[in-house]
């Protein structure tokens, strides 16, 4: 499985982290949202489609701003 593959599979397990009140979540949030970034400057720098990447990317930005106001 690729990198980007297993992109969706760190959201969610952040998402019960956040979910279940674990602390801390921020430097996971953070992490995230700069790995899905990475690939979506990859994607686009090899012409490839990124609209689940930019997906996933809005979802965990708004994460990570719930994360930041525990």
């Amino acid at each position: 499985m690729g990198e980007s593959n297993r992109l969706p599979y760190f959201l969610i397990d952040l998402m019960k982290s956040y979910i279940n009140g674990d602390a801390p979540l921020d430097d996971k949030a953070d992490v995230l949202v700069f790995e899905i970034g990475r690939q979506i400057v990859n994607c686009n720098a090899n012409n490839e489609p990124t609209a689940d990447l930019e997906y996933l990317y809005e979802t965990a930005k708004w994460l990570q701003s719930e994360i930041k106001k525990m």
